[in-house]
């Protein structure tokens, strides 16, 4: 007799690469096998939502690997997903669609974006938990850019897109409640000290200048992975599995797993059952048919609406932190006004209260899918306009705030002038403004010439190979 367990059955994935068909396929592989169904798909980056063809050119990698994949048919329905799909974005995306999506959001039925960065609840049954992640890749001279991409993106811009920026940092930086799970697409920095070093290094040898010099992995992360201590960490963009215990002096542990790309016989898929106990099992499984939610969380909710203040100023943001090169760490800067933001979430959350407030199924197409017929868009064109998705409207109507402060960030309305939200604070805002952004023009400036002397042995995109776009195959 199969005992009974309550819980979520979840598949995490590592580099998704447009592997729609491919992966959706083993996964009713393994329900098939096991006689299980998957609750979840949890994925660490990478996707490729590409629509149409517009967004094949705001993907940041080589032409030649430039093709449209599958998303297209799961966009308009033609196909379906086999199980809810939630995913962080990498640094082979469709960067203006998930920026149309930036605070989170279904970009095709059963498929949803958590967003630049979010921490949501997922629940089924008696069993919930707290789901956090963070898109893009780290580099230091994009970090503290006070100026975000203008929105519809040129070519210039596709890389710096998906680079981690301090405002995403600074949102989770104020989160004080529990996080059981967390995605992101490189790892935080310094986790081999968590694992066996040795068996990476078997692996990836190349990995081996960079651990000696501590520039394997994100900063960013690491200072997330120190705060809010999760009680798992998924991630992928190094194509190689592996696995790490982070013991925090709170006592708490965080069980760290990297996965690889979607290649036959490689490590990149693992299955799991989460309990309504907190246990994660992996030869049993749960049986239990009730159907799987998800909810915005209150305090994240409450968050966002006090950092709005920031995004109403996306081509001039102060600095919100700065690197100690001593103790190789990032640190807060102007900690009274961080205990503000701090104070004000608090106040915030008493509106928010305990309730739990459903994210809407409310997914529509908003832009043409691919037609098999059309030749016509050959290289990246920008479009005369780009409306307020639906979902980022109905999102920000939880605030009351109709998003206008944000046209050139995550929409593009010519004819519609931007407003400037009057409830910034100068003080915070204006007074070290001219002067932070002639100090990080010469920081970048130097970062820059560092980057280029030591690259660090992450994926690049002249290292790709037709292995990484397997539509192409």
């Amino acid at each position: 007799m199969i005992e009974q367990i309550e819980g979520i059955n979840i598949a995490v994935e590592g580099c998704f690469h447009g592997n729609f068909d491919e992966i959706f396929g083993t996964i009713r592989e393994i329900e098939k096998q096991k006689k299980i169904k998957i609750d979840l798909l949890l994925v660490c980056g990478d996707v490729q939502t590409h629509r149409n063809k517009h967004d094949m050119f705001n993907m940041a990698c080589p032409i030649k690997y430039l093709s449209m994949g599958t998303f297209y048919k799961y966009y308009e329905g033609k196909e379906a997903a086999p199980c809810l799909t939630i995913f962080i974005g990498g640094n082979h995306e469709a960067s203006n669609y998930l920026r149309e999506m930036y605070f989170g959001g279904w970009v095709a039925p059963n498929i949803y974006y958590l967003g630049d960065s979010n921490i949501i609840q997922i629940k089924k049954g008696n069993t919930t938990f707290k789901l956090g992640g963070t898109s893009g890749i780290f580099k230091i001279f994009d970090f503290n850019n006070p100026k975000l991409e203008s929105f519809p993106f040129k070519s210039e811009q596709l890389r710096s897109v998906y680079h981690t920026k301090q405002v995403d940092l600074f949102k989770l930086s104020l989160y004080e409640g529990e996080v059981n799970m967390f995605l992101s697409h490189d790892w935080p920095q310094q986790i081999h000290q968590h694992g066996s070093t040795k068996e990476l290094l078997k692996k990836k040898q190349n990995f081996e200048a960079d651990i000696k010099s501590g520039r394997l992995g994100s900063q960013p992360h690491k200072f997330t992975l120190e705060r809010l201590q999760p009680d798992f960490w998924f991630a992928a963009h190094m194509h190689v599995k592996f696995e790490a215990l982070v013991k925090h002096k709170s006592g708490k542990q965080t069980k760290f797993l990297a996965l690889d790309k979607c290649i036959a016989g490689r490590d990149f898929l693992q299955v799991f059952t989460y309990t309504k106990d907190k246990q994660d099992l992996y030869e049993q499984f749960a049986y239990n048919d009730e159907p799987i939610e998800l909810f915005y969380d209150s305090e994240w909710l409450s968050i966002v609406h006090t950092t709005y203040k920031l995004l109403t100023i996306w081509d001039k943001m102060p600095k919100l932190f700065e690197y100690n090169s001593a103790l190789k760490e990032l640190q807060i800067m102007k900690k009274d006004k961080y205990q503000e933001f701090l104070n004000e979430k608090h106040q915030r959350m008493k509106i928010f209260g305990n309730h739990k407030i459903k994210i809407p199924n409310n997914f529509e197409i908003t832009s043409p899918p691919y037609d098999e017929q059309d030749n016509t868009i050959k290289s990246l064109v920008p479009p005369k306009r780009v409306p307020l998705n639906n979902q980022m409207k109905s999102y920000l109507n939880l605030f009351n705030e109709s998003g206008q402060e944000l046209n050139g960030l995550i929409f593009y309305e010519p004819d519609q002038p931007r407003i400037i939200g009057e409830f910034v604070n100068p003080d915070f805002l204006q007074k070290q403004i001219e002067l932070e952004n002639q100090k990080e023009i010469l920081q970048q400036q130097n970062l820059q010439q560092q980057e280029q002397q030591e690259e660090p042995s992450s994926p690049k995109d002249d290292e790709l190979n037709i292995q990484d776009f397997p539509f192409l195959q």
